[in-house]
């Protein structure tokens, strides 16, 4: 086997691989063997099936297989050993591939790579990035805590009703005489959710009921949503789409989603015990909760400006285009070569990025470590963790859920990539000088509409 690069340009090149029979004759032959052993063929018993008759049926079909093996280990294994640099994949000559003779005893096969180009990621203090800090106000804090309270909340019993409430109680069927009827529904434990009613002209037959009280109404109007209608009267959805009946409501409990107060049991249930003592550690603690998610906000405004960057740095850096719209035609079924071009700048943004990012991690000798996994586990779950009103959970309380998100192997690849990204711009943020500029939440939605 002979095995040769030819250089075209800085970043063109091809692939060239002669093989001769003794390169490929063991691997053919070996592979008949097996074949020959499983084989079941009219007139033979299994595995006895002569050689040569093996060999005349699936000669040239594993003689192709076994030199694209040969091929695929040649081509990884050339690239590894130069040390090449290449972008996406060997892709068959259009211009230099001979046609395949398989009648032949030797064959050549020539490829075309493209070369990954040089990137330029030395940064210095000199190069400035913003670092924008938003800005909590007190508005922001009264919102939270307005929040706070309500996913804290319970539900209470209330006399009268007012038009939100949960109502439990027994629902029958009416006939139209207004009466039960006969073989109708009833449901002796039903509930319902005024709050979920889309008919005012429902609702309001509700209002001022009391427990004890009875209530005619129509819930098939109620709830349009023939999900939930199917729900309340405990059938299928198909036997609701056909019950339009009026129905009388006899109310045995009335009960109220009540905010939770701001106050010592609302301090201990979201802080824990004795942490908070007063309403001003309490709003203090919701402004420093607030300020940890917009930092994570702030982190990913400074991903997208150091991207920018680095991409500015490098806007003049050339790459192997035509290999690429080809590789990327022959890698993806669903591309055309129409869209590859509509798109092109976006993706020579990313191929680019790609390319700073492998050289980052080269040049800075970047390694992501086990405790870079539990990190940024830990943040992941906290973000997780805050969306259901859980705040200000403990490293110690977080690395348990850290630790199920790492057990899933799908999970911990993400955390990983994720990890790695942390670590090439933390490198980015140590390098150059971070210009940190407080402002609003208005204002800083507005940079993304520049975009």
């Amino acid at each position: 086997m002979n095995v040769t690069k030819n250089q075209i340009d800085d970043l063109n090149a091809t692939i060239k691989i002669q093989l001769d029979k003794d390169d490929y004759a063991t691997r053919v032959s070996d592979a008949l063997k097996e074949y020959q052993k499983k084989a079941v063929i009219d007139g033979f018993r299994k595995g006895k099936t002569p050689f040569g008759i093996i060999k005349k049926m699936y000669g040239k079909a594993v003689l192709i297989e076994e030199i694209n093996k040969l091929i695929g280990e040649s081509l990884s294994n050339f690239i590894q050993e130069n040390d090449l640099h290449i972008l996406g994949e060997p892709l068959p000559s259009e211009t230099d591939q001979k046609e395949l003779n398989l009648d032949a005893e030797s064959f050549e096969f020539v490829y075309d790579i493209a070369m990954a180009p040089v990137m330029n990621v030395k940064l210095s203090k000199r190069e400035k990035v913003p670092y924008y800090i938003i800005k909590v106000d007190e508005e922001m804090i009264d919102k939270q805590v307005e929040s706070i309270c309500k996913n804290n909340g319970e539900l209470s019993p209330v006399d009268v009703i007012e038009g939100s409430e949960y109502v439990k109680g027994e629902l029958i069927e009416l006939g139209e005489d207004g009466k039960p009827k006969e073989g109708g529904i009833r449901v002796e434990d039903a509930s319902l959710s005024l709050a979920h009613m889309k008919d005012e002209e429902q609702v309001k037959f509700f209002e001022g009921k009391k427990a004890g009280n009875e209530v005619v109404f129509n819930p098939s109007k109620a709830y349009p949503n023939k999900t939930d209608y199917a729900a309340l009267l405990q059938v299928n959805k198909e036997e609701a789409e056909h019950i339009t009946s009026d129905f009388c409501f006899i109310i045995s409990e009335v009960k109220r989603y009540i905010d939770a107060e701001v106050n010592q049991a609302l301090f201990d249930k979201v802080y824990g015990e004795g942490n908070v003592k007063s309403v001003e550690e309490f709003r203090a603690r919701v402004k420093e909760d607030l300020a940890k998610q917009f930092k994570a906000h702030s982190e990913y405004r400074l991903t997208v400006d150091a991207r920018d960057k680095m991409l500015k740095k490098n806007e003049d850096v050339v790459l192997p285009e035509a290999f690429l719209k080809r590789w990327m035609l022959a890698t993806n079924e669903n591309m055309t070569p129409e869209a590859v071009e509509q798109d092109f700048n976006a993706y020579r943004d990313e191929f680019k990025w790609q390319l700073i990012k492998g050289d980052m991690i080269k040049d800075n000798n970047l390694r992501v470590e086990d405790e870079d996994m539990k990190a940024v586990g830990r943040e992941v779950a906290a973000a997780q963790l805050q969306q259901y009103g859980l705040y200000g959970l403990s490293d110690e309380q977080l690395d348990g859920f850290a630790a199920r998100l790492l057990e899933n192997e799908k999970q911990r690849s993400s955390l990983y990539d994720r990890a790695l990204e942390n670590k090439i711009f933390d490198t980015i943020k140590e390098s150059v000088k971070l210009e940190e500029q407080e402002i609003s939440m208005d204002d800083f939605g507005k940079l993304f509409e520049k975009k």
